[in-house]
């Protein structure tokens, strides 16, 4: 859905969306809604989604918005500090494989398994 008959929602990049939500802000204020205001939470980075609210100070009473939403441990964890230890432990296991192959080389069959394999083809005939 790209358009709304009510204009209601839009879309655009967020520079776009703040400046619209900017002045959407001041209209509510105009008309007696003074903690109008953006929802658009910084302690997560912003959202994918901006609201305005008439009451932006009470954002739960809006379908549960947070008040101040944070992001997790595990996700600060894995973005911080695990996800380049991951590529470095990769990287390091790849570079590792490739020194194997050319200092050992291929894993390459003995010929007694062939002589075993013939041995056993004559004993059967």
């Amino acid at each position: 859905m790209k358009t709304c008959p009510t204009g209601a929602i839009h879309f655009g990049s967020k520079e776009d969306m703040k400046v619209l939500a900017g002045e959407r802000v001041a209209e509510l204020k105009t008309r007696g809604y003074d903690n109008a205001g953006l929802y658009d939470p910084a302690g997560v980075g912003g959202t994918h989604v901006m609201y305005v609210l008439h009451h932006a100070d009470k954002p739960n009473l809006y379908h549960g918005l947070p008040e101040n939403p944070q992001i997790s441990a595990t996700v600060k964890f894995w973005k911080g500090i695990w996800k380049p230890l991951a590529a470095v432990g990769f990287a390091a296991t790849f570079a590792a494989s490739i020194f194997h192959y050319v200092g050992v080389g291929p894993n390459r069959a003995e010929e007694e398994e062939d002589n075993l394999h013939e041995e056993n083809d004559e004993v059967r005939k």
